[in-house]
């Protein structure tokens, strides 16, 4: 048999499955692909529903399906014009357009036409058919007859368009119209439409990028053949083909698309975020260039949360560690910025007030953990504003100990805050920064603290807040972020003009983790929570490097940008305010140093600070009395009545004396409880409370008004 009547016997066949399809496609099976979505590559939306970061899938580098009526006029129409011009009259078969193509492949002796509608292409798309065979044209065209029969013309446009190959792993027109004119489909012209119209029917050989002239030949093919069938914009259409760019799609905000990602999991290919675009570019610029100025550490992150609903509204990071997986949600030890949360615990038991005497001295309640502050100084009573306003250590383990170790740190979960592990895993110093947090988690509980206590889990997605968590009253949330704006309650530590003063009111804590390996700065406007850390992701320490110099410039520089931008001042407390001492907490005693307070309903002092003066001294419990005898004592303090007691040496103490050294140089300090207490040596007046060492044993004694105490030592020769 010739080859030549070959061809006429399919062409006879194909064309009778015209009529025979009509009864027998209802027995035909659809392609279950049919039902599935078209290729699509995963596209993530900012808060505006706008295309921000495109993520492939497989091998659709970009395929973004549209609804038929957001193509635009142009390019479904062109399509049926130049690949099925009688689309809609006929019933998923074209006999005409079969009998004109038998005719041409008779003419020309092979097959150079197959005469498939959109209808048969679509069915052959999803069927997963890539060879020709009779057997194949068969089923494509009682299944077109069937699939018209079930869907709309329009349905199977869209279905059709959104799976086509346009040519370098595009699919779709929208993806298509992006790379090649970056524009979306509804805004392409004409000519534009016509030229990614012809693309489909052989995406590599008519790749515009790799073979512009044949792209252009079919371009100029097609349009002769519009002018001829004289459809009505084809003087529109013109002679020279549209010019071609180059552009890929978008890959903004990776950090920030990689947590949303992270959080989605396998969901849905179109994820709406809450990522603000703006605040996500300026974050990113500050990052890179606080990263040039940068000295000791080479990573930096931030995160911004809106207060509102509790969304990550913005994400980034700089470094090495930008480019690493999780990137930006590093788990970092916290340094001090858990304490704002521990003391409104402390607030809501009514055992505490923002006027507190609280001591910072260097006899912490833990045996096992004995902190000191980073300034190497102990600053002896001080109010609880004063104590978190400077991020003093060991105040904050003296409370630590009268709410509960163990169960503050449970407490601290209901804030947003993972802290794996358990509490065995970090002791006490949990508070001061050895649990690890992100810079979203952080973020997220500061903003919970502005919202009065209503804590959510950080999302990136734009999805309806879950229920809320009530970590804390707002009337102690309010007090806690008033500290975090008091630049005057952190003078001590921070100075006048640190980068946490920003000049207008605005809620700021740092924290430095062991050995300065993180430096953290978080806080707050009415509008957004910010979290900055800084460091190195290896684990490497900075040079003995504060947050305060290293973290806080970078969250200074976004919370001021967020300024700019239109946030507002943290509101004061709408609380009513005691006048109390300065020094005591307590009500203020005639002519004494005083300010206004904020406190929770019923929990004012009653006491003036009177009583705590003996003969203009300020008398203070035997739990300073270490304070009092050592050289930071610099109020004057001394211990509450009784006998003095010996602080140094202990008794049964033991020291070494060195015949070769100096007798000027041995010798040690004795402490007493009062420092008005005179001291004596085995009996004998000592002129200073240094006593010179000699082998023997020996008796100190202290000697007051109030009593005596006593110690004994020996000295032992070393030859």
């Amino acid at each position: 048999m010739t080859h030549r009547r070959k061809l006429a016997i399919a062409a006879a066949v194909i064309g009778a499955a015209g009529t025979w399809g009509v009864i027998e496609a209802g027995r035909v099976p659809l392609p279950a692909a049919l039902d599935g979505p078209p290729p699509a590559a995963r596209v993530l939306l900012d808060a505006r529903g706008e295309v921000f970061h495109v993520v492939p899938v497989g091998d659709v580098r970009d395929g973004r399906p549209l609804e038929l009526e957001k193509m635009g006029p142009y390019l479904p129409a062109l399509t049926i014009a130049v690949e099925d011009r009688r689309f809609y009259s006929h019933p998923g078969i074209d006999p005409l357009a079969i009998c004109a193509a038998a005719w041409r492949n008779l003419r020309a002796g092979r097959v150079v036409s197959g005469a498939s509608t959109i209808t048969q292409q679509l069915i052959k798309l999803t069927s997963g058919r890539t060879k020709r065979s009779l057997g194949g044209k068969i089923y494509e065209a009682l299944a077109a007859v069937k699939l018209e029969r079930r869907w709309t013309k329009n349905q199977i446009l869209e279905a059709y368009l959104n799976r086509l190959d346009y040519g370098n792993r595009r699919f779709g027109p929208e993806a298509a119209a992006r790379a090649y004119f970056a524009k979306p489909a509804a805004a392409l012209t004409p000519a534009e439409a016509l030229f990614l119209a012809g693309l489909p029917q052989s995406p590599g050989r008519l790749n515009p990028w790799v073979r512009p002239a044949r792209a252009d030949a079919r371009y100029h093919r097609n349009a002769a053949r519009l002018v001829r069938s004289g459809l009505e914009f084809a003087g529109a259409i013109g002679g020279d083909p549209p010019v071609v760019l180059r552009t890929d799609p978008p890959r903004e905000a990776p950090v920030y698309a990689a947590a949303a990602l992270r959080e989605a999991g396998p969901g849905p290919l179109v994820l709406r975020t809450a990522l603000d675009r703006d605040l996500q570019a300026g974050a990113g610029r500050m990052c890179a260039l606080q990263l040039v100025s940068s000295r000791g550490f080479r990573d930096l992150a931030v995160a911004v949360v809106s207060i509102r609903d509790g969304k990550v509204v913005a994400l980034a990071a700089a470094g090495p560690s930008a480019a690493l997986p999780g990137a930006g949600e590093f788990p970092r030890s916290c340094g001090s910025t858990l304490k704002p949360f521990l003391y409104a615990r402390a607030l809501d038991t009514g055992r505490f007030t923002a006027a507190s005497l609280l001591p910072d001295i260097p006899d912490p309640p833990f045996k096992d953990y004995q902190p000191r502050n980073y300034a190497g100084r102990y600053l002896g009573p001080v109010r609880l504003r004063e104590a978190l306003g400077n991020s003093l250590n060991v105040p904050a383990i003296h409370v630590l100990a009268q709410l509960g170790a163990r169960d503050t740190f449970a407490s601290m979960r209901s804030w947003g805050l993972a802290l794996p592990g358990r509490f065995d895993d970090y002791g006490a110093g949990f508070i001061l920064g050895n649990a690890p947090v992100t810079p979203a988690e952080l973020a997220g509980a500061y903003a919970a603290l502005a919202r009065g206590g209503l804590a959510w889990k950080p999302s990136y997605l734009k999805s309806p807040p879950g229920d809320a968590t009530r970590a804390a009253s707002p009337e102690a949330c309010a007090i806690i972020a008033d500290i975090l704006c008091d630049n005057s309650a952190r003078q001590t530590s921070f100075g006048a003009h640190s980068p946490l003063a920003l000049g207008v009111r605005t809620a700021a804590k740092t924290g430095t983790s062991s050995n300065f390996r993180d430096g953290w700065c978080a806080g707050f406007t009415d509008t957004h929570a910010v979290a900055a850390w800084a460091g190195n992701i290896d684990g490497t320490p900075m040079p003995e490097l504060l947050a305060v110099r290293s973290a806080a410039p970078l969250w200074a520089a976004v919370t001021r940008h967020l300024h700019e931008l239109g946030d507002g001042p943290v509101p004061a407390p709408a609380l009513p305010t005691t006048r109390v001492s300065r020094l005591t907490g307590l009500l203020p005693a005639a002519g004494e140093p005083a300010l206004e307070e904020f406190f929770l309903p019923g929990t004012a002092p009653a006491e003036t600070s009177a009583g705590l003066f003996v003969a203009g001294r300020l008398v203070l419990p035997e739990l300073y009395a270490r304070w009092c005898a050592s050289p930071h004592n610099h109020l004057g303090a001394q211990v509450a009545g009784g006998a003095p007691r010996i602080l140094f040496p202990p008794d049964g103490s033991a020291f070494e004396f060195h015949p070769g050294l100096p007798a000027g140089r041995q010798m040690f300090r004795a402490q007493s409880s009062d420092d008005r207490a005179e001291w004596f040596l085995n009996g004998k007046r000592l002129s200073s409370p240094f006593v010179p060492l000699s082998p023997g044993k020996h008796t100190i004694e202290a000697r007051s008004a109030s009593g005596a105490a006593s110690a004994r030592f020996e000295v032992v020769s070393n030859p």
